[in-house]
């Protein structure tokens, strides 16, 4: 099972896996990991090695879901992608976490980033965009 890591500034990836919990139940292999104001980027880079330490025992791959583009998490998930089997993707949401959940068991890292990457951009529209589909 690939393991899935929510690194988010503040508590907003604790957020958003309690909601995914209230929507389909416990899930095994996420965890999230805060950015807080009193951490260095050292000091979340510690949390997030053990974070996957702890979700990936078995080193099948981790999927680091961040917030934002450049941002903390979004760096440091890029250090630890060439030192480990990680893949981070930017602008995590409900809908991306109920997709990596319902597809991270049947297939490999690899093609489960491209898929939630594609997935996720056909996610957002507008709607006028739904209107002129009718």
């Amino acid at each position: 099972m690939i393991g899935v890591l929510i690194a988010t500034h503040g508590e907003f990836g604790t957020a958003l896996l309690d909601t995914l919990k209230m929507i389909i139940g416990e899930t095994e292999g996420m965890v999230s990991v805060p950015l807080l104001s009193k951490d260095s980027p050292e000091n979340l880079r510690m949390k997030m090695e053990k974070a996957i330490d702890q979700i990936d025992p078995k080193a099948q791959g981790v999927l680091i879901l961040v917030d934002m583009l450049g941002g903390t998490p979004f760096n440091v998930g890029i250090q630890l992608a060439t030192t480990r089997a990680v893949k981070v993707i930017t602008g995590v949401n409900l809908p991306m976490l109920i997709k990596v959940v319902s597809h991270r068991d049947e297939t490999d890292l690899d093609a489960l980033s491209l898929d939630i990457q594609q997935s996720t951009r056909d996610g957002v529209v507008t709607s006028v965009e739904l209107f002129k589909k009718k």
